[in-house]
């Protein structure tokens, strides 16, 4: 599968998820289409990644896979409002999936010296910050929401410290995604646990669809590159 031919099936399936989100009449579909994203990623990556020899392709599918399990979860909580841990726990996994391909690939990729350490000063103080927003409103479960809180930075400063981004422009695509997640994170927490607002949900889907869109683009051709030499 071609990233033409993914952009082709990809787009609409998030234009019309998009459209459940704001239309209650339609609510129904996003049983299909929110699943579909992640499982459309899935093909697009495992297609294109199924004759390297490399095994730091299976981070990103197994990545993928748990994200389409928080979603499958997330919706289900979105109606019960019993799964949001378990959907949690489920991107938990899905970033630390990531977090691990992002510290092995920095290897191959041979980035040079380290980033300067200055450079993860503002993503701990936005992460702090988040949290102190937050807190007040996830008294009972306030550890769990901080070990996210605290893995989703993690994940963002490996994907800075992974490429070398003057050269690499597959590294600049997957620390866009890393970016838009974090921003989708953040509004998910601050529309569920601190100030709600109508077209939360928009943003939060737009951001986190780009997001994996993003990731998986640049990590199938840091890849690609790796593999050809």
């Amino acid at each position: 599968m071609s990233l033409k031919i993914l952009l082709i099936i990809y787009l609409p399936v998030l234009a019309i998820e998009l459209f459940a989100n704001l239309n209650g009449r339609a609510a129904p579909v996003q049983f299909v289409s929110k699943p579909l994203l992640m499982l459309i990623l899935l093909a697009y990556f495992v297609s294109n990644s199924r004759k390297m020899a490399s095994l730091l392709k299976y981070p990103i599918i197994f990545a993928l896979a748990f994200s389409w399990l928080g979603d499958v979860l997330l919706l289900i909580d979105k109606h019960t409002k019993t799964f949001f841990v378990y959907g949690l726990t489920a991107f938990l996994i899905a970033h630390l999936c990531y977090i691990f391909y992002f510290l092995k690939i920095r290897r191959l990729n041979n980035p040079g010296k380290a980033p300067n350490a200055l450079l993860f000063l503002p993503i701990a103080g936005y992460s702090l910050s988040l949290l102190g927003v937050i807190a007040p409103n996830v008294k009972h479960m306030i550890l769990p929401v901080a070990i996210y809180a605290l893995v989703i930075s993690v994940m963002l400063a490996a994907s800075f410290s992974a490429f070398d981004l003057g050269k690499q422009n597959f590294g600049k695509i997957s620390v866009a995604g890393t970016l838009l997640f974090i921003v989708s994170d953040s509004i998910l927490a601050i529309n569920r646990f601190a100030a709600p607002f109508e077209l939360a949900p928009l943003f939060v889907m737009t951001t986190y669809a780009l997001a994996q869109l993003l990731i998986t683009e640049g990590s199938l051709r840091n890849l690609k590159e790796i593999e050809h030499g």
